[in-house]
């Protein structure tokens, strides 16, 4: 059979387009949904088009290559349910290009900038900006996803969303991977006091918003002139009206970071309320690993954090907040300054001895993973806080380790042993899936089968059990955002658990 040049095009996209990818700390990357008639550019000029003449809905796939947006940027998304990504699912083999980290041709530099809702970017890199990578512009900038995006060598933020004018809720940055591999001088090019000070760098800086989930992420060297850069992960409120509400941070890394996690700061009266930070991976920088200030209803659950000189005083700190905030389960090698409302199940180590810890399997390069010399930690948490770990593994043991790593854990579908599980199974397609999935789930001998969905929160979305028929059920989740929810499914005594990964 001869195939026209138009099959092989969408046989190569195809092809490329589920090929996978590994997060620098190890975890595979989810593939997106196959586009449905994408736009497809190799050159700058087509991406200039495609942008410019964007409708709602559409796909814009890049073809590898670097892509020097310095003369054409900022580019406006202003259509909903747009959709950027790279025709691979390898961020390395797209590149978006600036002006240059440190230039001083445009000091507000902006390379994406948002006036919509619902857009998404996939698969690709933006690199060389001077200011911002993505930056937040209109109060309807909800259901933004940012999956498998590296951020390199952004001179302000990589994420931005001021408070003035940001309302954005329901927004996911997963799989990303933030980076700077240059130091800004201590006195810059800027356009004001603040903006010229080599320290005025973080990776997000967000203000204003609501339900943000950032998980699976790498930060590494987010570092200012002196030592005194902003968060990896920066979510404050600045004036009164602006406080984060709701928002997580979870089963990520954060390496070599000035500031590694911060809810809050001196400066904001009211910056989150309610949230968790959980399952993170943290090797301090010059100073703090968790800094938490004028928040409330904060969880902090099951974090791990290394620092190579245990003495500080401020690994992790708190200053100035109210009531519902908890710090437990965590290993923290450093000193904490200031407390929280329930602080327990905690364990520190400061003496200079610790440095040389033998509990995780890489500690200067960020794999906090626990050994089995962590005895003071296995088995040693409450429970009830965390349901998986820092890889998604299923804390089942009853047994709770402190830290991020459940230590010899499993992942996939969890079950307890049971003679019905070789004639049990499981499935869920398509995974990812946009709106609609097919779960399948057949149990031995007549068992009955009780099917449920629980967000990234544990809350239980919706109770599928009625609904099955010959094994086979069909959940829309139209009406929900993107994001990863949990299939928990009940098969005599055996629960089996599952990740749905929700895509729009």
């Amino acid at each position: 059979m001869k195939l026209s040049s138009f099959s092989i095009a969408f046989i190569f996209l195809v092809i490329q387009i589920v090929q996978g990818h590994t997060t620098w700390d190890g975890k595979n990357v989810p593939s997106l949904p196959d586009p449905e008639n994408p736009v497809i550019c190799s050159t700058l000029v087509q991406l200039y088009l495609a942008v410019r003449t964007q409708c709602t809905g559409r796909t814009i796939v890049l073809k590898n290559g670097v892509y020097d947006i310095a003369n054409i940027e900022p580019l406006n998304i202003d259509s909903p349910y747009i959709t950027i990504r790279g025709i691979t699912d390898d961020p390395n083999g797209v590149v978006l290009v600036a002006n240059g980290f440190n230039s001083c041709v445009n000091v507000e530099e902006e390379m994406i900038v948002l006036y919509t809702h619902h857009t998404t970017f996939a698969n690709l890199t933006l690199s060389e900006s001077r200011c911002h990578g993505i930056k937040f512009q209109h109060n309807n900038n909800d259901n933004m996803v940012a999956h498998n995006v590296r951020f390199l060598n952004i001179g302000e933020r990589a994420v931005k969303g001021p408070g003035e004018t940001m309302d954005a809720s329901q927004c996911t940055v997963r799989y990303c991977h933030f980076e700077n591999t240059k130091i800004p001088p201590a006195i810059r090019c800027g356009h004001n006091y603040l903006d010229s000070s080599g320290d005025y760098i973080a990776g997000m800086d967000i203000m204003g918003a609501d339900s943000w989930v950032v998980h699976d992420c790498v930060f590494r060297n987010i570092r200012g002139a002196t030592g005194d850069g902003r968060g990896g992960i920066f979510f404050w409120g600045g004036n009164a009206g602006n406080a984060n509400t709701n928002m997580i941070v979870e089963r990520s890394t954060f390496v070599g970071c000035d500031r590694a996690i911060c809810y809050g700061n001196p400066w904001g009266t009211n910056c989150v309320n309610g949230g968790y930070i959980r399952n993170n991976f943290i090797v301090r920088g010059a100073d703090k690993g968790i800094e938490m200030e004028n928040c409330t209803d904060i969880r902090i659950y099951n974090n791990t954090l290394y620092s190579s000189d245990p003495n500080y005083a401020r690994a992790v700190y708190f200053n100035n907040n109210f009531s519902g905030n908890e710090f437990r389960n965590n290993i923290v090698f450093g000193n904490i300054s200031g407390s929280v409302n329930t602080m327990s199940s905690n364990i520190t180590r400061n003496s200079s001895g610790d440095a040389a810890t033998n509990w995780f399997v890489n500690r200067t390069n960020g794999d906090l993973h626990l050994t089995a010399n962590a005895t003071a930690a296995i088995n040693q948490g409450a429970a009830g806080l965390v349901t998986g770990d820092f890889d998604g593994h299923q804390r089942i043991d009853g047994q709770c380790d402190i830290g991020a790593d459940e230590y010899n854990s499993t992942i996939g579908i969890t079950a307890v042993p049971s003679p019905l599980s070789s004639s049990v199974f499981i499935t869920a397609a398509p995974n990812p899936f946009n709106s609609v999935v097919t779960i399948s789930c057949r149990g031995g001998h007549g068992q009955i089968v009780h099917a449920m969905v629980y967000n990234i929160r544990g809350q239980c979305i919706v109770d599928l059990t009625r609904c099955i028929n010959n094994g086979r059920v069909t959940w829309n989740a139209a009406g929900l955002a993107s994001d990863v929810y949990t299939l928990w499914v009940k098969i005599g005594d055996t629960v089996y658990k599952k990740r749905l990964f929700l895509v729009k």
